[in-house]
């Protein structure tokens, strides 16, 4: 898909939504690289009354969401994520500071679950929710054992390999998830309906124990969520938008493989 082409379901995109439309599309961890390109791209669009937010992503850092969404809130009266497939994790976390949520029938959302930096493999991300699983699988191997003494003697040496600071880092970062969930429900999309905010913190952050565990569009509601059901015209605008960026990264990707080694 052409350039132009892309172009063209985002400007349909906006007229069907009556809305500015910002894309982040990526395969990579979501972080705070992220901040200073969208302020500019939005200095540069100006205030404006709505934005959707076209999203698809597979999460990254706890911090960043929040980030995003004060900027964006900044510069607009009504704030919506577009979710055309996926938006996990700290994505998700996006979502609950939007007014509204767009998805289809393929859409989902997933637990809030960020990613850290592997204390050793430093190339590999794993969910922080991880540890704390490890943690507890360790603590009931040894209280649920017939013979403590012998548990213990078996799961110490493991423990040892736990370095303190990084388990306390990690309750920090499941605590932080918490409260920006939280905060960003009572403060936008669940504003009108306090009343949820804990039960859906307490679902999205500890409610399931798969960090890729599918939050489709009727589950979102279920659990309070505001669903806005894509279908019809705007559906196929928002389906072809995603299927012209996932070709443009395939083609990228397969750029970077055929190139050369330069030395």
């Amino acid at each position: 898909m052409k350039a132009e082409e892309r172009i063209g379901f985002i400007e349909r995109l906006e007229q069907l939504r009556d809305s500015k439309v910002l894309v982040y599309y990526s395969h990579t961890p979501l972080d705070d690289t992220i901040i200073v390109p969208l302020y500019k791209q939005l200095k540069e669009m100006g205030h404006t009354k709505k934005i959707d937010l076209f999203l698809h992503s597979y999460g990254g850092a706890v911090d960043t969401p929040y980030k995003v969404v004060t900027l964006i809130r900044e510069f607009c009266d009504e704030f919506a994520v577009i979710v055309p497939f996926v938006a996990k994790s700290a994505a998700s976390m996006l979502v609950l500071g939007a007014d509204e949520v767009v998805m289809g029938p393929i859409s989902e959302l997933g637990p809030i679950d960020p990613l850290v930096i592997h204390p050793v493999y430093k190339d590999v991300l794993v969910p922080v929710q991880a540890v704390w699983h490890c943690l507890d699988y360790l603590q009931r191997s040894i209280t649920n054992s017939s013979d403590p003494e012998v548990a213990s003697f078996m799961v110490t040496p493991l423990l040892n390999k736990l370095d303190p600071w990084l388990i306390g880092d990690y309750e920090k970062t499941i605590k932080a998830s918490q409260q920006y969930a939280e905060t960003l429900l009572s403060n936008y999309m669940l504003k009108d309906d306090l009343k949820r905010v804990p039960n859906v913190t307490q679902a999205l952050t500890e409610g399931y124990y798969s960090h890729g565990y599918p939050i489709g569009r009727r589950e979102a509601k279920e659990l309070g969520l505001k669903v806005t059901d894509a279908h019809g015209e705007l559906w196929d605008v928002i389906w072809n938008l995603y299927l012209g960026y996932e070709e443009l990264f395939r083609e990228k990707e397969e750029e970077n493989v055929d190139e050369p080694d330069k030395r």
